[in-house]
């Protein structure tokens, strides 16, 4: 199950196959990733004139970023209560702003290169059972606390928006909203290219040797830089075992039909509800349903993914309850212990390596934090680091870097989470 049977894929504006890296390079930054994050760091840089290699072992938008349910989401991370006491309410809120200039960021790029990615606006959490109107209610008040408006709905006006009488409220953000996420990513791809980076597709990086000058080898070729971007996310594997220890990869499986009625979500926003494993769901600009979640206790793709997703949405729309998946796909999204983003500047060793920085760990909030990633590393490269200093100080405690630990781990998360969701 892959991005090969997404109906992103089957919808997408183009399919450009970039080349492979063939021949040695020495450029200003390198970057290791073609997802939003990398990409982003790329557009930024090469619009000031920075030389920019970007070496992707796939294709742009191969991973999460062109994969992923589109919802355009506030916020670095699913806990806004625990930043506030991990950091205080002054650095929280400086955290939680660059989430808001990231929604800007984005809505600016779509515009200025006209992106054909469907957006739309509008985005809402909804809540499963009365008693968790009192979760909503919390992250309203903190929210207005930060200067940000957002609107508490009761169930009727949640049903109004919606078309189901499934919910009991819901916390609607007018300012967040959904697209396309592959024709969204490679067009800002399209943009990079045309700023003068140097996009590499199939080029799988297998080594770097650090330094003044960074190395950075793949099969065939390798380029030497000033600087180093990180950006691979889910799919590090084992380049960089020092990140590796701050982040797994968690799989999320979405399926799709084919048009709905309009009467099913009027509104035409997105949505997640309120379980510890929650549905999300949103209609593309065709009117089809998108439905996501998590439904299996390890990484491997789950056994009749569509039954279990179709259970759901049939639970919420009785409607449809005749109307099958026609398309099913998943990958991985980069999950850290405080479901936080981690964004820095990597150590070796012990060694600080001034000139390497990284951005991963989005935790189900990359379609904006992934943007906020590679603006502030492409920013740091340019002597703004303040961003990056803000946004380095969120705690990332390290991780089983194991894999036998990872899946036991998970699957003991999966069934507490699974019982607690039963439970209420």
């Amino acid at each position: 199950m892959n991005a090969e049977h997404s109906l992103y894929r089957a919808t997408a504006n183009e399919l450009p196959d970039f080349p492979e890296l063939n021949d040695s390079l020495d450029v200003d930054v390198t970057i290791i990733g073609g997802g939003l994050t990398g990409i982003s760091a790329a557009l930024e840089l090469a619009e000031q004139g920075y030389s920019v290699v970007l070496l992707e072992a796939e294709q742009p938008g191969w991973g999460a970023s062109g994969r992923s349910g589109g919802q355009i989401i506030v916020g670095a991370g699913e806990n806004g209560a625990a930043l506030q006491r991990q950091l205080g309410p002054q650095l929280a809120k400086q955290v939680f702003d660059t989430s808001v200039v990231g929604i800007q960021w984005m809505r600016q790029r779509i515009q200025q290169h006209q992106i054909q990615c469907d957006f739309q606006a509008g985005q809402m959490e909804a809540a499963i059972r009365p008693s968790h109107m009192a979760h909503l209610q919390h992250s309203a008040e903190q929210l207005d606390r930060f200067g940000y408006p957002v609107q508490l709905l009761d169930a009727a006006d949640t049903a109004s928006k919606t078309g189901s009488t499934a919910f009991a409220g819901s916390l609607f953000d007018p300012n967040g909203g959904h697209l396309h996420p592959l024709n969204y990513t490679l067009g800002l791809t399209q943009a990079a290219q045309h700023a003068g980076a140097q996009i590499f597709g199939h080029s799988r990086v297998t080594a770097i040797q650090y330094g003044s000058r960074v190395v950075v080898k793949t099969a065939t070729a390798e380029v030497r830089s000033r600087w180093l971007v990180i950006a691979a996310n889910a799919y590090l594997d084992q380049l960089v075992p020092e990140l590796g220890k701050q982040a797994i990869p968690v799989g999320s499986y979405i399926c799709s039909t084919e048009p709905v009625p309009e009467s099913v979500l009027p509104a035409n926003c997105a949505v997640f509800d309120t379980r510890n494993l929650f549905n999300y769901f949103r209609k593309d600009a065709a009117g089809r349903m998108i439905w996501g979640g998590r439904v299996g206790l390890t990484n491997k793709p789950p056994v009749n993914l569509k039954t279990k997703l179709h259970r759901r949405m049939a639970a919420v729309y009785p409607q449809l309850k005749e109307t099958p998946f026609t398309r099913e796909w998943g990958g991985f999204v980069s999950v850290t212990r405080h479901r936080t983003p981690s964004i820095g500047k990597l150590t070796v060793n012990g060694k600080p390596q001034g000139n390497v920085l990284y951005a991963h760990g989005y935790s189900g909030h990359g379609m904006v934090m992934a943007a906020v990633g590679g603006v502030t590393l492409a920013q740091a490269i340019r002597g703004q680091a303040e961003q990056l200093d803000v946004l380095s100080k969120i705690p990332c405690a390290p991780l089983p870097n194991n894999g036998v630990l990872h899946n036991v781990g998970l699957a003991a998360a999966m069934l507490y989470f699974s019982v607690r969701d039963a439970l209420g």
